[in-house]
């Protein structure tokens, strides 16, 4: 039996091409790949600046810096989301600041975003977990209030949006990441976007070790080289030439990936819904998700243990599972700064004890989502809880 990955890339002819032209081209980085590629995404997002750079968590740490977030700032961060939120903020010299999760939504809590603000709170990370959009607003709108920086991670969320908003025009800065789950998939790579022309500065300085080179003539050719004027501290972030050459096309036909995402995603819910041990994604009416994963969530007779047990027995039948995620606030990392960072956020801690993501790309087909949900079952009807209780029904 084939393996059923957690996900994968879904390039096509015209991918493979156009990297090919960017390999046997002049420039493998800061070349005409990048130029379109900034182009394309910020013509996307109907915002005037794009800047690509070597991953999503480089464009988050560059992002908070170019918006002045350094020693002596907090900011504050979703406890339920990816660990490079708060590495951003540690490796910028600030405070990450957890905020727990909305029970309904996943991302970040705007009544318990306020409790968390104090007169260093430079900054706030709004992140649309899995990729749902939902309730950003309303963080932007707090944001407004208390004079404090949106800045988005938008990495699970390029397409997404709810309305006339989509992700990416919600902060000053949004920045966005391209590994394998994503509808676009360039195997590494990120990007900065934002309509701050200070701040698109900041960060094209910051990508290329804190260059801001004088060419001899307008529009000259980077080929010939510059005179070199580097301006403050930076890192080596610039995008390479064949990830960029890879996202052209896959901007092109993103509206394309969703729809095929967004259908996988219905199929799972039409096959597991009622299952009394699992609580399913609920979109808002109306909203667009780019769906970068499909997740359920166990009931609250399962524990930490039991997810894992679940997900080592889905492997163990050749079925990609993974946690996404790790309580944020709880991580190693998080732990060594110090007392003040590893506040508890129990809604954020539950529901990462009890989440599992399932296998979601481009190419899916109905028999391999069929495999999963019946495995998934299996192995539930024959994993007992740690708690042994009968089953409760819906949560």
């Amino acid at each position: 039996m084939a393996i059923i990955p957690l996900s994968k890339p879904d390039l096509s002819e015209d991918d493979i091409q156009s990297a090919l032209v960017a390999l046997r081209g002049d420039r493998l980085s800061l070349g005409p790949a990048t130029q379109r590629f900034e182009t394309d995404l910020a013509a996307r997002l109907g915002r005037p600046h794009a800047v690509a750079v070597s991953s999503g968590a480089t464009a988050l740490t560059i992002g908070l810096r170019a918006v002045g977030v350094g020693p002596g700032s907090e900011v504050l961060v979703p406890a339920f989301s990816y660990a490079a939120n708060a590495h951003s903020v540690i490796h910028c010299g600030a405070t990450p600041v957890f905020v727990d999760c909305d029970m309904r939504t996943l991302n970040m809590s705007a009544p318990r975003m306020r409790e968390r603000i104090t007169p260093r709170t430079r900054a706030a990370i709004l992140v649309p977990v899995f990729g749902n959009p939902a309730g950003l607003l309303e963080l932007v709108s707090v944001c407004n209030q208390h004079e404090i920086i949106p800045v988005e991670n938008g990495s699970e969320g390029l397409g997404s949006g709810s309305g006339r908003e989509v992700v990416g025009r919600l902060g000053r800065v949004a920045c966005f990441g391209f590994p394998t789950p994503r509808p676009v998939c360039l195997g590494e790579g990120g990007a900065i976007v934002t309509h701050d022309d200070h701040c698109a500065n900041s960060c094209r300085c910051l990508r290329d070790q804190g260059r801001n080179d004088r060419r001899s003539f307008l529009n000259q050719s980077l080929d010939l080289g510059a005179i070199i004027r580097v301006e403050r501290d930076g890192m080596d972030a610039r995008m390479p030439e064949v990830c960029a050459a890879l996202g052209v096309p896959q901007l092109a036909r993103l509206d394309e990936s969703m729809a095929a995402r967004q259908a996988i995603a219905a199929q799972y819910v039409r096959r597991l819904a009622g299952h009394p041990d699992l609580i399913l994604p609920a979109p808002e009416s109306g909203d667009r998700i780019s769906w970068p994963h499909f997740w359920v969530r166990l009931t609250d007779r399962f524990e930490g243990a039991d997810r894992d047990a679940i997900i080592d027995a889905l492997h163990r039948h050749d079925i990609g599972a993974a946690n996404h995620y790790p309580a944020a606030n709880r991580l190693a990392s998080v732990a060594a700064l110090g007392s003040g960072t590893c506040d508890v956020c129990p809604i954020a801690e539950r529901f990462s004890a009890r989440t599992i993501t399932l296998p979601m790309f481009n190419s899916m087909v109905a028999s391999e989502i069929e495999q999963v949900c019946m495995t998934l079952e299996v192995v539930l009807s024959r994993h007992q809880p740690t708690g042994g209780e009968a089953p409760a029904g819906r949560a």
